[in-house]
């Protein structure tokens, strides 16, 4: 009901842009968390001059559509996966992936959304054709384990794989992951780390043989006003009703122990229950 990704997703494209400048060595772009708030990073957007770049956008949920804000305010054109896939560009475009353009049934080809969130492991990835015209990607999907992975590490040595500034806003640390190269979270203050397909370890960003990672996991806090505020009113639009009532379904759902015992929604927790026991 409540969450903070939009403002994840807003942090790291930002920060993916920002890391594509600094490797470009073509525009410099302030750090989001020395901004006052968002207000004051988007009057650096206005005068951005950006160069042609692709940008991948995975997922279409509050981090995804939070990062497709900022694009969009950067002037940078949303075009669609196919014309994304086939079509050369002058500028700076972006698109956004949902999951039937992700992931297709095995033997069968097929995408039936309802079957894939029941069953994600009978599915397999479609990602690839991506990486090979892609320079950025922006990854902002919810994952599993049962979730294919978009590549494997052997592709990314491939002469063929082009990204080359991953933002992962998931920031699932691997082997358990979406991404392969997110081998540990960075920091705000140092938010870019390198990673060297080949020798499979991290090296510094901006090499021209590195892939250059963005994996920070509280971006939130680099625009804690508006990141506080947002989730205050979603509190007071989405729940305060909720909480004067005597018999609430939704609070009763988001309550996780009731009289010394799991509630019913989470007692898949019990084995962690137990340990601290």
């Amino acid at each position: 009901m409540i969450a903070f990704g939009h403002w994840a997703g807003v942090v790291g494209a930002h920060n993916a842009i920002l890391a594509w400048g600094k490797r470009q060595q073509t525009f410099d772009l302030k750090p989001m968390h020395q901004c006052y708030d968002f207000a004051e990073a988007k009057t650096y957007y206005k005068n951005l001059s950006l160069p042609n770049f692709k940008i991948v956008i995975t997922g279409d949920g509050r981090v995804s559509n939070g990062a497709a804000t900022v694009l969009n305010l950067m002037n940078i054109q949303k075009v669609s996966p196919q014309d994304f896939l086939n079509q050369e560009f002058s500028d700076p475009v972006y698109t956004q992936l949902s999951v039937k353009d992700m992931y297709a049934k095995k033997e069968e080809n097929i995408f039936d959304e309802s079957n894939y969130y029941e069953h994600p492991e009978q599915y397999y990835s479609i990602f690839e054709p991506y990486t090979k015209v892609s320079d950025i990607m922006i990854n902002g999907i919810y994952w599993e384990k049962k979730v294919p992975i978009f590549f494997t590490k052997e592709d990314m040595k491939k002469d063929d794989f082009k990204i080359k500034v991953i933002a992962d806003v998931t920031c699932d640390i691997a082997p358990n992951a979406s991404i392969p190269c997110t081998i540990r979270p960075s920091t705000i203050e140092n938010p870019i780390y390198g990673y060297d397909p080949n020798l499979e370890t991290e090296i510094n960003p901006f090499e021209p043989h590195s892939i250059d990672i963005m994996a920070v996991d509280n971006l939130p806090n680099e625009l804690p006003r508006d990141a506080s505020e947002d989730f205050g009113n979603q509190l007071i639009e989405r729940v305060w009703d909720e909480l004067k009532k005597t018999d609430s379904q939704m609070i009763k759902e988001a309550t996780i122990a009731i009289n010394g015992q799991l509630n019913k929604p989470y007692e898949y927790l019990q084995d962690f229950v137990n340990f601290e026991k």
